[in-house]
């Protein structure tokens, strides 16, 4: 079962600053690109998803992100009707 990534990092006790620092964005731009992703505001590219899998060893997935992104979405289609 994998988990959010808003999920499996509050559950690890870290902030976005932290998990920003673990994937090694940029100081400032970091911890908002987290929350942006959490939220499925936007979608980090492969090869960050890949290192995502990698920090929580399998436990948040593509798979999550990408549903975490389409639910994003389907709310926005959602306020548009």
């Amino acid at each position: 079962m994998s988990l959010t990534l808003k999920d499996w990092r509050e559950g690890k006790g870290w902030n976005t600053q932290r998990l920003a620092e673990e994937l090694g964005l940029d100081e400032k731009a970091g911890p908002g690109t987290v929350w942006r992703w959490e939220t499925g505001r936007s979608r980090p590219d492969a090869d960050v998803i890949a290192k995502i899998e990698e920090i929580t060893e399998g436990a948040v997935t593509a798979s999550e992100m990408h549903e975490t992104r389409l639910a994003f979405l389907r709310s926005k289609e959602g306020e548009a009707a």
